[in-house]
């Protein structure tokens, strides 16, 4: 049962991701994504072990916050968000010594990650509208995050489409595609296993 703290905490933020959207188009869904398919998507993640995940297009941190309550101590959780309104949102409201918060673009993960002295990551996170960008920047995405990941590690990618499978098929052998209907809009989620590293 949900907690009039939690319940009122919960409005607070979706008020605030929708009033983000109105402002900026570029944001991939009116609504942040639901608990069911947070619970999906935390679900490809193993928390049995220290991870290093980076999340890109966290917006006001749904998903940020369940992977915070299941990592390790040891863990670290690299939030890079390009919109302003989102960035400085999740400054104010994440205090944890295992988030490091980043305004900055998908395609410059790298850069980001070394910044905070970290050169590969077990799980890449990818909640950015696909469908909103061109085929020469949906591929630099993919590739530079993929970059990043440590052999064996996982690029998560959630969507409203299957669009965005292509793309993984050019750079990915193994890809496994689960659905979440309890969502607004539904959602597809990708699973893309890293099997050898590119430098």
């Amino acid at each position: 049962m949900m907690s009039h703290y939690t319940l009122v905490r919960s409005i607070e933020h979706t008020v605030f991701y929708i009033r983000t959207f109105l402002k900026d188009r570029k944001i991939a869904s009116v609504t942040p994504s639901s608990r069911f398919a947070v619970k999906k998507i935390c679900s490809t993640i193993n928390f049995g072990k220290d991870n290093v995940i980076v999340e890109c297009g966290p917006g006001n941190g749904v998903l940020s916050r369940a992977i915070l309550k299941q990592m390790t101590t040891n863990s670290k959780l690299i939030l890079v968000e390009t919109n302003n309104g989102f960035a400085r949102h999740l400054k104010q409201t994440i205090d944890d010594v295992r988030v490091h918060i980043a305004c900055e673009n998908a395609m410059n993960i790298r850069r980001v990650l070394q910044e905070f002295g970290i050169s590969h990551v077990d799980y890449a996170i990818l909640g950015i509208p696909f469908s909103l960008t061109d085929v020469i920047q949906n591929h630099l995405v993919i590739v530079r995050n993929q970059q990043v990941l440590k052999e064996g590690g996982k690029l998560i990618v959630y969507q409203f489409s299957l669009r965005i499978r292509k793309y993984l098929k050019q750079h990915f052998q193994d890809i496994s595609t689960t659905f979440e209907i309890l969502n607004i809009p539904p959602m597809f989620i990708f699973e893309a296993l890293h099997n050898r590293r590119i430098v």
